[in-house]
């Protein structure tokens, strides 16, 4: 059974921009054209691929499997480009971000912005856990977040790293302390984050490496919602150096057995590193190393 590169086309382009009005637009076809070739499709399988809503629609788990198979077409279609012409630049085309650390990365995401202003740029900001499965998944062309360890596949630039810090309320007996130990923090209410969180997961090993026994007296989301925890004096919480914003009502602090550096890298699927876009993100990224 041979399947069109128009009926391919007209699925990814719906999963990835969500409704049919958008697909068509970023095709420059007409909307009518998309559900034609989207119907021809699903016409050969015995389940629906997509799931219809007023204001959009979403892939069925056949539709996922599907996608991971069919978004791999688009990714040899840019590489026989990039081969062709090495040296055009990016275009109008979507660059696909995940990122588990925003206020790092953004100085290099602007840059990229600033080369590159036809090219729009989609950040999400997510766990560390969920960057590296949109990567692996294709769900995203780039990643930034922490990794210690390299999953099969995947290639990565380290850009910045830095060390755990403890935030304290300005006027806190503590926040006056160039640092503060695993065991001054033992009689402190203390405010984690959730059990998945790459930055609780440090915590925890730095607490189980210095055999202190711990609990928190509040559990938040994210960064944001640790730091206002923190302002409104509900304890001592944590955070990465440069994930936290300047805030006249917080101190950090460093955590003395917290000496350990935190690589953050810039990730991507080893075989679409010469894709337009993704391949120059890669180039940005070590140029903005040797700067530095």
């Amino acid at each position: 059974m041979d399947y069109s590169l128009a009926e391919v086309r007209a699925f990814n382009a719906a999963i990835q921009c969500g409704n049919f009005t958008r697909a068509a637009q970023q095709l420059s076809v007409s909307q009518p054209a998309i559900t034609a070739q989207i119907r021809k499709l699903e016409s050969r399988f015995e389940a629906p691929l997509l799931e219809r809503f007023s204001r959009g629609l979403r892939p069925t788990e056949l539709g996922k499997r599907l996608y991971q198979i069919t978004c791999q077409y688009s990714d040899l279609q840019g590489a026989i480009e990039a081969l062709a012409n090495p040296e055009t630049m990016p275009g109008k085309m979507t660059l696909r971000v995940a990122t588990a650390s925003p206020l790092v990365f953004m100085p290099l995401i602007a840059q990229f912005n600033q080369r590159f202003p036809e090219v729009t740029l989609k950040i999400t900001s997510v766990t560390t856990q969920h960057c590296k499965k949109m990567v692996l998944n294709r769900e995203v062309d780039i990643g930034l977040f922490p990794s210690d360890d390299l999953e099969a596949g995947l290639s990565r630039f380290a850009y910045s790293s830095h060390r755990l810090m403890a935030i304290v309320k300005s006027n806190h007996p503590l926040a006056m302390q160039k640092s503060l130990s695993v065991a001054q923090l033992e009689s402190e209410s203390l405010i984690f984050y959730k059990p998945e969180a790459c930055t609780q997961q440090l915590l925890n090993d730095l607490f189980y490496r210095s055999n202190v026994n711990v609990s928190a007296n509040v559990t938040v989301d994210g960064r944001l919602d640790m730091c206002e925890a923190v302002a409104f004096g509900l304890g001592i919480g944590f955070a990465l150096e440069q994930d936290i914003r300047p805030d006249h009502r917080l101190c950090t602090v460093a955590v003395t057995e917290a000496s350990e550096h935190v690589l953050e890298h810039v990730v991507w699927q080893k075989n679409r590193s010469a894709l337009p876009g993704i391949r120059d993100f890669i180039q940005l990224t070590l140029e903005s190393s040797n700067d530095t």
